[in-house]
């Protein structure tokens, strides 16, 4: 609906201000989340329920809903998420590069008992597109035990041959993925073996 952005907040509602405070910490806290979508989501799923209270978007149900409608995005034709595709990427690259490892490392790589990239999975920082050029990407998931494949990447699990068939079916994706997985790669090698007496 149309709305004029709000330049003065001087006569704001105590319980109001207190939301947007306890809304503020959640966004600091989970610093994951994209805030418009996070907004978008209740809407998506559910066009015809009235539009929701401030008070909805600390509670659990909203978390629920923004990961539903996260997970029906990945379930997009994948030349619709080319964006998305070519985000994660760039991220594993520049995670790579913080962590000073190899591309080839980044499956195995931990900074707990959990793969770092199961937590950049449930966190929605990568695509699961941009796993497929990864040499042992399936391997790795089906070494977790069952119990935690459940709990950081049961949609991953249950959709995984779904993906796999979507990707392969579509040259744009596959191409895409080949090119810019071969160039963050290569990049992030040569940028490590360059800096290898600064980062020691």
């Amino acid at each position: 609906m149309p709305f004029q952005p709000r330049k003065d907040f001087t006569d704001i509602s105590a319980d109001i201000s207190v939301s947007l405070i306890k809304l503020e910490s959640f966004f600091l806290k989970y610093k994951h989340i994209q805030i418009e979508e996070y907004f978008e989501a209740p809407n998506m799923l559910h066009p015809d329920e009235k539009y929701h209270q401030i008070s909805y978007f600390f509670t659990r149900s909203a978390i629920k809903t923004y990961t539903t409608y996260k997970n029906q995005k990945e379930d997009e034709n994948p030349e619709k998420q080319f964006d998305k595709i070519k985000e994660s990427i760039i991220f594993i690259g520049k995670f790579c590069l913080n962590n000073k490892i190899e591309l080839k490392n980044y499956l195995t790589h931990r900074n707990s008992y959990m793969y770092s990239w199961i937590n950049h999975y449930r966190e929605h920082k990568i695509n699961p597109y941009s796993l497929m050029e990864l040499g042992n990407f399936e391997r790795v998931l089906f070494s977790l035990l069952e119990e935690e494949r459940d709990i950081y990447a049961s949609n991953l699990v249950e959709k995984l041959e779904s993906f796999k068939i979507r990707y392969h079916n579509s040259y744009k994706t596959k191409n895409l993925v080949k090119e810019s997985t071969k160039k963050i790669e290569n990049f992030v090698k040569e940028y490590l073996q360059n800096n290898a007496e600064v980062l020691i």
